[in-house]
């Protein structure tokens, strides 16, 4: 099947459950964004390339859609030095 026959059939699925147009795009769109998150392994910059928009684009409706997105362990942790001020 094409990828026209496969939207047709989603589209018929949603129609039939009663999801909105607006509840259907925001849920797809949301999947789509984790989706090039995922395939860029995070890094925000490639998978916003991939979607074609800007990286603070990107960022922004990662916000605005409440995706979470895993942490990167290394970029948050509290250096040494911060640690012995406390």
């Amino acid at each position: 099947m094409n990828l026209d026959g496969q939207l047709q059939q989603i589209i018929d699925e949603l129609l039939a459950h009663g999801i909105s147009l607006d509840l259907a795009k925001k849920e797809f769109e949301k999947k789509y964004i984790v989706g090039a998150v995922r395939r860029s392994s995070g890094n925000l910059g490639r998978a916003a390339s991939s979607l074609g928009i800007h990286r603070n684009t990107l960022r922004n409706k990662v916000g605005i859609l409440n995706i979470r997105l895993p942490r990167d362990r290394q970029q948050h942790r509290v250096s040494p030095d911060i640690q012995k001020k406390k």
